[in-house]
């Protein structure tokens, strides 16, 4: 390790990103939902069964869609499985450009050993290596540890200078203004990226052309324990080895994964860094490069990574994405013409609705449990039955994906899991409550997700 170095300032593109989430809504926008809402007061005065016949129709077609699309998803995806094996080179291949890895690290004590480890696991000559371990100026605990794991010469600590806001993004940010590499990734403390995974996505990018400006690895939960830690496995399943590969395969862009995305370094330059006040900048950052007209593919080798594991932890880290897709969708809903009518409408099926679906879950098996004990009595409501369908036709369409997604992973799918789905969905209500209160008082205030070292794994 060469030792620290003190980030005392960022280069001058980190502070032209636009468009950015410091602004929050825009007057048309704030006007727009004022407008929605008192519409919707109105309506609920003059003509409430009317308004909520419309509401009904409306939840119902929402979820017939939202079915549909991911039977569609896992149909694209199949297709994306089937490719040939990921292409790696001789890692003494003169052609190697250099990589730099970026590791935004904050009350990681506990994990410094582990991402130390997983770092010297791979494969790249270490010659054309470098890694960037970025540590907060008052985290004393986390630098001690560093030291202690004693991370080879190609490793460095640097840390950030104080400032704000305290973000992921912006600790990536002053790592990126030193960073000499050709290509960058970015990795968390719980990660254990695959041995090879830099040398496939070295072959991708010099196949793949100029304007392939990013590579997202496949993020898997190797070990899972636990009712929040197998849900959450299945959340990445249905998301990584369904939904993306369906949208890199129908040429979409994607809301990229917190980490593991390999970039351009001039690529990400010339597009400002990362938002530093986005609290989902992977999410932004998947719209900004289309925007900017550079393409995004996915890697066959995946990055293992550590559950939650409990709702105390599951909470503020579900709440947090979900804020971020807010931010995200005000960003890019300021000015919509700034992406294209397929981007725009790609930007709400996968953001958009997350957030929407985890507004109304909760609500909506309330309203199913009142219907279901009103039939029960001997009263039923003529919308009970199709209230059923709907849900029955979600549930079977969700469990396909997650089978499907789980298979790829070689994580043993069960269907006590999809059973119990039904116990935890409706909870991303309270974190979809928790998102939106957050936005409004503390919109860059950043939820740190604990973590526990784990054994380093790099295959199943």
């Amino acid at each position: 390790m060469t030792g620290k170095r003190q980030s005392t300032q960022t280069a001058p593109w980190l502070t032209m990103i636009r468009p950015t989430a410091r602004r929050g809504a825009s007057p048309t926008q704030l006007a727009v939902l004022a407008s929605v809402i008192l519409g919707l007061g109105i309506g609920i005065v003059l003509v409430p069964h009317g308004i909520w016949a419309l509401a009904h129709s409306a939840f119902a077609s929402l979820f017939v869609g939202a079915s549909l699309l991911k039977i569609t998803a896992v149909l694209l995806a199949q297709a994306q499985a089937q490719a040939s094996d990921p292409k790696i080179p001789s890692r003494r291949d003169p052609a190697l450009p250099v990589y730099s890895i970026l590791v935004p690290l904050y009350r990681e004590a506990d994990m410094a050993r582990q991402i130390v480890d997983a770092l010297k696991a791979l494969s790249y000559p270490r010659a054309r290596l470098e890694a960037i371990l970025v540590v907060e100026a008052d985290d004393q605990a986390t630098r001690k540890a560093l030291c202690a794991a004693r991370p080879p010469r190609w490793m460095r600590v640097m840390t950030a200078a104080d400032g704000q806001p305290r973000t992921k993004p912006r600790a990536c940010n002053l790592a990126l203004a030193q960073a000499r590499g050709d290509l960058v990734v970015v990795y968390d403390a719980e990660d254990r990226p695959h041995p090879h995974q830099l040398l496939e996505a070295a072959m991708a990018f010099a196949e793949g052309g100029p304007k392939l400006g990013c590579l997202q690895a496949p993020l898997r939960i190797p070990t899972c324990q636990g009712f929040f830690a197998r849900q959450f496995a299945l959340d990445y399943a249905v998301q990584f080895e369904t939904l993306l590969p369906a949208l890199v395969r129908a040429g979409r862009p994607i809301p990229l994964g917190g980490t593991s995305n390999h970039l351009r370094t001039d690529v990400l330059r010339a597009l400002g860094g990362w938002d530093p006040y986005n609290v989902t900048e992977d999410a932004d950052l998947g719209f900004r490069l289309a925007y900017s007209g550079y393409g995004t593919a996915l890697l066959r080798l995946p990055t293992y990574e550590t559950p939650t594991r409990s709702f105390r932890t599951w909470l503020p880290q579900r709440a947090r994405w979900l804020k971020g897709y807010l931010q995200t969708l005000l960003v890019w809903t300021r000015a919509p013409g700034r992406l294209k009518v397929q981007d725009q409408i790609t930007l709400w099926v996968t953001l958009g609705l997350s957030v929407l679906s985890a507004l109304i879950h909760a609500p909506l098996m309330l309203w199913l449990l009142i219907q279901t004990v009103f039939a029960i009595i001997g009263h039923p409501d003529t919308r009970w039955a199709l209230d059923l369908a709907v849900l029955v036709l979600g549930w079977s369409a969700t469990g396909i994906a997650m089978r499907v997604g789980a298979n790829r992973t070689g994580f043993a799918f069960r269907l006590s899991d999809l059973v119990l789905s039904l116990a935890y969905w409706p909870l991303a209500s309270l974190a979809a409550s928790k998102a939106i209160l957050q936005l409004i008082l503390r919109p860059f205030h950043w939820d740190k997700t604990p973590h526990q070292p784990e054994a380093l794994r790099t295959a199943p």
